[in-house]
């Protein structure tokens, strides 16, 4: 049975090239075709070949956009022109010949009954489209391998290796010094890297031959040719004897190329997506009147900023420009889930939900990457380039000083930054690098130490803080919202205070006449707590809360604080003294409660 999953794009719906038909599978099917993908792992050792990227542990499409960017910014760097072609498969899946299939799987390896069991599986197949809760009738399948089943993936890599291995032994295609990495392929995306249009029309033509004589086909239209460096005129590149179209831009594994080398459009694409992502997800109902802020932004995180962020770790080094976009961007969205002013200083915000800034987070991506690399078997194109850049930045670093758009070198800074570069030393030195595990830990801990610090001294010399850090001193979700978790009712009152917290507190002595007790004040939240008499009666029944939190200790510590750091305290819902954590929790509770009674009802009253 077949289910019709719409691409998206903008595709009109009622276009059946708009669909991607998976199969349903049954879910022991799928156990016995993994125990049958297994089984044909074993057989080959040096299968895929490494130009292919899918469907492969330790890669990803973000592997096949590397080698395609590193080998076209190494010619551009040498005033070469680089030009690559993206073919587009039709139907890659759908439209592989069971002939065709039964042949490769053979030259693979599968022989005996394996290549029997194999055959019986794809003979006198039938199906059905279940759309709309509707059934069509039954067909017979004549062509193609199931998408949705364990075992399509494998197959296809099967019947697809041995173009892959023509296009790399041609020669024909563009070198990074030794490395062929002139056919970067991910799954039926097919991208040619050449230095001419002579060389790229020949490994078109490997593509065209290689098509037809397996009976399947690419689309003249949907492929695209774009040319990069300085601008040449040559011959048109022929697919069928139809030119492929020349364009400026196009998408390759969903990330955005541009002959240009600009990254402004891509930047402010980023910066649309966020937002755009963000009101989708609230307008589903992750919103922040209905959920708390710490869920909300945990949401957010793990949805809209992969998604606006997707290819960030083989971007090159943000201008100024750039980052200061994405980081309003990044502030906006945090100050909205929090429901704060959009006036609110972006340290103040921040620290309050724990986020760091996005070009930390940008980093943190690329640095990961840059372990993956360094974690893959040193057969793979991947790691091999990145090493030959590695060694040549550092021995001949004055080459790529000026260039925004190299990978390795932005890794090179970062890791400096974040004074990690005893760890690149090592990989240099001996080939040692920590496992993708240790390194996601050591990277996140280095990040955050190192945005603290910076946290720290920018709050430390601005006066616009110092009231504010005497209240959250450290970078994490205020208590409040952690109270609002535990006690739904209490979310406003939760942001109420995150609210008082972001106050610019007027540092003047000049003092105010109270109108309802007829003290002076110079802060109305310390006076409503502290001393207003008009609120002695909330102010009393606090005490009685608080005297009740064991050990009697605790009270008196508070009652021998001033007027001042009793509120800072109250408004950062959090205390040095020892108590264990049902007490702390009871208190962090009190102080939501009553700080929002104090000053609603000294402003209202």
């Amino acid at each position: 049975m077949i289910i019709l999953l719409y691409k998206n794009g903008n595709k009109p719906k009622t276009d059946t090239n708009s669909y991607r038909g998976i199969s349903l599978v049954r879910s022991i099917t799928k156990i016995f075709e993994k125990m049958v993908d297994l089984l044909l792992t074993l057989l080959r050792t040096d299968f895929p070949n490494v130009q292919q990227v899918a469907y492969q542990k330790l890669l990803s499409s973000l592997n096949a956009s590397f080698n395609l960017n590193e080998v076209t910014f190494h010619h551009i760097k040498k005033n070469g022109t680089v030009i690559v072609v993206l073919l587009d498969s039709t139907k890659a899946f759908d439209t592989v010949p069971p002939d065709g299939l039964r042949i490769k799987l053979f030259e693979y390896g599968a022989t005996g009954k394996l290549w029997l069991l194999l055959d019986n599986m794809y003979t006198d197949l039938s199906s059905a489209i279940l759309f709309g809760g509707k059934l069509s009738k039954w067909f017979k399948l004549n062509r193609g391998v199931r998408q949705g089943s364990a075992l399509s993936a494998k197959l296809y890599l099967i019947f697809i290796n041995d173009l892959i291995n023509e296009l790399e032994s041609s020669n024909k295609g563009a070198f990074l010094y030794d490395i062929n990495s002139s056919s970067p392929v991910q799954a039926d995306d097919i991208s040619l890297i050449a230095t001419n249009h002579e060389s790229a029309q020949k490994m078109v033509s490997i593509c065209e031959q290689y098509s037809e004589s397996w009976s399947f086909s690419f689309s003249p239209t949907k492929s695209k040719l774009l040319q990069f460096g300085k601008k040449l005129t040559g011959p048109d590149i022929f697919l069928y004897n139809e030119p492929i179209l020349s364009v400026k831009s196009a998408t390759h594994v969903g990330i955005s190329l541009d002959t240009s080398m600009k990254t402004m459009d891509r930047t402010l694409k980023a910066c649309r997506t966020l937002r755009a992502t963000t009101a989708s997800v609230i307008r589903s109902g992750i919103h922040p009147a209905v959920l708390n802020p710490i869920v909300c932004a945990k949401i957010i995180r793990q949805v809209c900023y992969p998604k606006a962020l997707y290819g960030c770790e083989i971007w090159g080094k943000l201008s100024k420009t750039e980052t200061l976009m994405l980081e309003r961007t990044h502030h906006y969205v945090c100050k909205f889930i929090q429901g704060l002013p959009r006036r609110t200083r972006t340290d103040m915000c921040l620290s309050l939900i724990g986020w760091l800034n996005l070009d930390s987070f940008i980093n943190e991506r690329k640095l990961l990457f840059f372990g993956r690399i360094c974690n893959l078997p040193q057969r793979a194109i991947s790691f091999r380039i990145l090493v030959r850049k590695l060694f040549e930045l550092k021995y001949f670093n004055q080459e790529y000083t000026n260039c925004a758009s190299d990978f390795s070198k932005d890794c090179v800074d970062i890791l400096y930054k974040y004074h990690l570069s005893d760890y690149l030393t090592k990989f240099m030195d001996s080939g040692h690098f920590p496992s993708q595990r240790i390194w996601k830990r050591i990277v996140h801990r280095s990040i955050f130490e190192y945005e603290l610090k910076e946290w720290q001294q920018r709050i430390n010399i601005d006066s616009d803080f110092n009231i504010f850090k005497k209240i959250h001193k450290v970078f994490q979700p205020h208590p409040a919202w952690t109270v609002a978790l535990d006690f739904p009712y209490l979310r406003k009152q939760a942001n109420y205070i995150v609210s008082l917290c972001c106050l610019v507190h007027n540092t003047n002595s000049d003092s105010i006449l109270c109108d309802k007790g007829g003290k002076l004040f110079t802060d109305p939240c310390i006076h409503a707590i502290s001393s207003c008499d008009y609120l002695s009666d909330i102010r009393d029944e606090f005490w009685c809360e608080l005297l009740c939190l064991n050990p009697i200790t605790f009270s008196a510590f508070l009652g021998s604080l001033d007027d001042e750091d009793f509120c800072y305290i109250l408004l950062s819902c959090e205390t040095e003294f020892e108590l264990d954590c049902e007490q702390k929790k009871r208190f962090k509770f009190l102080c939501v409660k009553y700080v929002y009674r104090f000053c609603k009802t000294f402003s209202h009253s």
